[in-house]
């Protein structure tokens, strides 16, 4: 993945980045990814091994930015994305089934926060907690997310 970087630098110590047209933005703590198309369709074949990879790029690209590593652990970051992802594909699938505006606007909510995948360390992000207390369970997950999604 690593011949598909393109960084810009948007301002002091917050840079934008794209592998495989996903967008990211790095900055010191705090790693912002796009959930777009080419997100879902990196995942549409051999999920956690696409996640492994584009986790691995993302913590490296921080670290030639920062000279320093990104405090937050594979499976976490691994689950947290797992979770953004699949949680707007649930959402999407309500809306498509639903009349209720009550469905809908909860369904709009989800959306609405699975659109940009926040990753923070531990201090910068409220919910590292719960990413960090699922991580160990990342083999489950994953056998679960893509025993459904087949």
């Amino acid at each position: 993945m690593d011949e598909n970087i393109d960084l810009e630098k948007q301002e002091p110590n917050k840079f934008t980045l794209e592998i495989r047209g996903i967008n990211f933005q790095l900055k010191p703590h705090a790693i912002k990814i796009w959930n777009n198309d080419a997100l879902s369709n990196l995942l549409k074949v051999d999920a956690e091994s696409s996640t492994n990879e584009l986790v691995e790029n993302i913590k490296s690209a921080y670290f030639k930015l920062f000279a320093d590593e990104f405090k937050v652990s594979d499976h976490s970051m691994a689950v947290e994305i797992w979770a953004h992802i699949y949680a707007e594909k649930f959402a999407e699938a309500v809306k498509n089934f639903s009349s209720v505006k009550f469905v809908d606007a909860i369904a709009d909510k989800i959306l609405q926060h699975a659109e940009i995948i926040d990753i923070g360390e531990t201090g910068h992000d409220d919910n590292r907690f719960v990413w960090d207390a699922l991580a160990p369970f990342k083999p489950a997950i994953a056998g679960l997310l893509f025993a459904i999604k087949q």
